[in-house]
């Protein structure tokens, strides 16, 4: 009866703290497995992604894109979700980013994560989104990127090397900045006096 209990013991500890460790991830993404956490901190973290990494996307209009199609611009890649608070908080201040910078050789990607078609499409008509949007059903290239929590943004330069990895919703004020500054690199201007 003792080996037994020993044997009991020996299992059942070890799954009660998974299952407890899966309700608490569970708990921590409203009650939906799999979703990723949600940033609601601002700032520019490590990268979690190869320098030249590359993915393929298909777009909501059926076309696939990858970073090596957009050489010689800067691109921002934002992994986002519409159920995500934050990212519904910046779908405009992102629609309205591009609208200024496109012209300037800027390209933002969007890769809703673990989204679906109807959503994805009412946020984007909502809040005037214009630039390319696509669906990463599975998280597949969210785990490749190493995205740990939405919204995310990569920012990659016109020699389409990852250069940053910003968490979290940003203001108009912190997307021109970070823009502002990797243009005038693109273009050789230094700032300073």
């Amino acid at each position: 009866m003792s080996q037994r209990r020993s044997v009991l013991i020996g299992v059942g500890i070890p799954v009660a703290l998974v299952l407890a460790l899966f309700a608490w991830g569970v708990l921590q993404n409203d009650g939906e497995a799999g979703r990723p956490g949600i940033n609601d901190n601002f700032g520019q973290v490590v990268l979690s992604v190869e320098p030249f990494a590359d993915f393929e996307l298909t777009t909501l209009a059926g076309d696939v894109v990858s970073l090596k199609d957009y050489r010689g611009k800067i691109v921002v890649v934002d992994f986002w979700s519409s159920w995500c608070a934050p990212c519904r908080a910046e779908g405009p201040v992102l629609a309205e980013t591009y609208k200024t910078w496109r012209d300037r050789g800027v390209e933002f990607i969007g890769i809703a994560i673990w989204d679906s078609v109807g959503p994805v499409e009412e946020f984007i008509t909502r809040n005037g989104i214009e630039y390319v949007n696509g669906i990463d059903e599975t998280g597949g290239l969210a785990v490749d990127f190493g995205v740990s929590g939405i919204p995310e943004k990569f920012f990659v330069n016109t020699s389409g090397e990852i250069v940053k990895k910003v968490i979290g919703p940003n203001t108009r004020q912190t997307l021109d900045a970070i823009l502002t500054d990797m243009t005038d690199e693109a273009l050789g201007i230094t700032s300073g006096g």
